[in-house]
């Protein structure tokens, strides 16, 4: 998915682009857990894993907060050092564009 600029998004949009990296994630998990080696640790990967799922209730749910309270914890991690395949990584940068700047209230 490459986010337009000035488009606002809806809800369903960010439901789809989660369930779109959520299959990449779970693929990721397991092969750190088989011992294949790869981007990011096991705990770290889960870890955004949950969040996302969390993210994904709540817009389904429609219990999404007001725009000057959303944020997403992962996209901190990565300037810590987490690291994600640049692929997912990129996916997850634009979920959190979209949910916290560019989401239809």
């Amino acid at each position: 998915m490459v986010l337009k600029r000035n488009k606002l998004y809806e809800p369903r949009e960010l439901i789809e682009a989660i369930d779109n990296v959520m299959h990449e994630l779970e693929k990721e998990i397991e092969d750190r857990k088989k011992g294949v080696p790869g981007y990011g640790k096991v705990n770290q990967l889960e870890f955004i894993k949950k969040e996302l799922e969390e993210l994904r209730e709540m817009a389904i749910e429609n219990r999404l907060p007001p725009k000057n309270k959303r944020a997403l914890q992962y996209t901190w991690f990565f300037t810590d050092g987490w690291e994600v395949e640049p692929k997912i990584e990129r996916k997850l940068w634009d979920i959190a564009t979209m949910y916290e700047r560019q989401l239809k209230d």
